[in-house]
């Protein structure tokens, strides 16, 4: 059966082609039908989904994978505030139908009714997510560094309806979407405790300096940081906004034996990971970053880094201080670094199935004195928030 013709105009992109809570996402739907079509026997919705469809996550039992695609946000058009010249639609005749939804900024609490450890995760839960592998067109689009298995997705859906049977039951024959992008607007919280054992984030770091052939100890290098303040979104892309936040690692280094000095420092590097949780079963508790095996067999995990702009030179001096084990020697890495303008970043967000984090890690590259062209390097992750104004 031929289908009718949809095409969906929207007026009210913003200029970073994302809408934010409160936002309102307006425009028309150029409908030329194929059959004759009542106004009541159409619906304009605009919609919100998880999907998920897992490789087999099962480690000791082989299950077949469980597909999910769960609704968690339905807005309906009221058909009839929007038309009031006609009652039915004509076939080969075109009709421009205006809609109008404003984001908003929590999810019907019916969507979470599952069980949840305490209130503030069922908050959480109830919260806008943002969208995850948002692909529009088939168009470059900047990656949101999320797999394709999971997905957060929004969009406006256009569906006549077709009354058939003896009792005249509505079935959709044909179902048309406008994908659209949402970046919720998210308050910073605050930082997050962190239990000794953490695979995700590592606030401090220790190693023990060797030198010569014969690897004479040379003292102890210590590395510590800690949560930073969010990174804050203002649009899609970070090169239109100062999407930056500032790093401190605080550095001490403990000398085996007088005399010894500390290592050169050469340089840093900084890296942004996100990481993406995901459930074949809704989540009663944040995810268990510090244990997996305590997931279950439907949890699953992903996660992709991209390196951060530096936006200042960094120069960096030992102080040496004495103490009553003798004379230690302390420095500071004091930074700014930017997120790069060729990925999205969803903010961070938690809900029933998905979960969006990330963490900052910062290497610092050294040199041993007396260990010539060779050089290695200590390392600590820290927790961020990306938040969106």
């Amino acid at each position: 059966m031929k289908s009718s013709n949809v095409e969906f105009i929207v007026k009210s992109f913003t200029n970073s082609l994302a809408f934010k809570t409160h936002d309102v996402i307006d425009g028309e739907i150029l409908f030329t039908p194929v059959q004759e079509t009542h106004v009541e026997d159409i619906s304009i919705t605009f919609k919100g989904m998880t999907r998920i469809e897992p490789e087999d996550m099962s480690i000791h039992l082989p299950l077949p994978p469980r597909q999910i695609h769960k609704p968690f946000l339905n807005m309906e058009l009221p058909i009839f505030d929007c038309i009031e010249d006609t009652k039915t639609f004509k076939p080969g005749q075109s009709y421009r139908i205006p809609f109008m939804f404003i984001v908003p900024e929590v999810i019907p609490i019916h969507a979470c009714h599952h069980q949840c450890a305490n209130q503030q995760i069922q908050q959480e839960h109830l919260r806008l997510p943002a969208s995850l592998c948002y692909r529009a067109t088939k168009a470059y689009e900047p990656h949101d560094m999320s797999p394709e298995m999971v997905q957060m997705v929004y969009g406006i859906n256009f569906a006549p309806w077709q009354r058939g049977g003896k009792a005249g039951r509505l079935r959709k024959i044909q179902v048309s979407t406008h994908p659209v992008q949402i970046l919720p607007t998210r308050d910073e919280h605050p930082p997050i405790l962190i239990p000794s054992k953490n695979r995700y984030y590592r606030l401090r770091a220790e190693r023990s300096l060797f030198t010569g052939m014969l690897r004479h100890a040379c003292g102890k290098l210590a590395a510590c940081s800690a949560q930073p303040a969010a990174i804050q979104l203002q649009s899609l892309y970070p090169t239109r906004i100062d999407a930056s936040t500032s790093v401190n690692i605080d550095l001490r280094f403990d000398p085996s034996h007088s005399g010894q000095l500390p290592p050169s420092l050469l340089a840093t590097e900084f890296q942004l990971r996100a990481m993406t949780f995901f459930g074949q079963e809704p989540w009663q508790d944040y995810p268990d970053r510090s244990q997996v095996s305590t997931w279950g067999t439907r949890q699953g995990f992903w996660s992709d880094r991209v390196t951060l702009m530096v936006k200042n030179e960094i120069k960096t001096d030992w102080k040496a201080q004495k103490e009553r084990e003798g004379m230690i020697f302390t420095a500071s890495v004091e930074t700014s670094v930017s997120l790069p303008p060729h990925r999205h970043y969803p903010p961070t967000f938690d809900s029933c199935f998905v979960s969006r984090a990330y963490s900052l890690k910062a290497k610092i590259f050294y040199q041993v004195p007396g260990k010539a062209r060779s050089r290695s390097s200590i390392s600590v992750s820290v927790p961020v928030e990306i938040c969106a104004t």
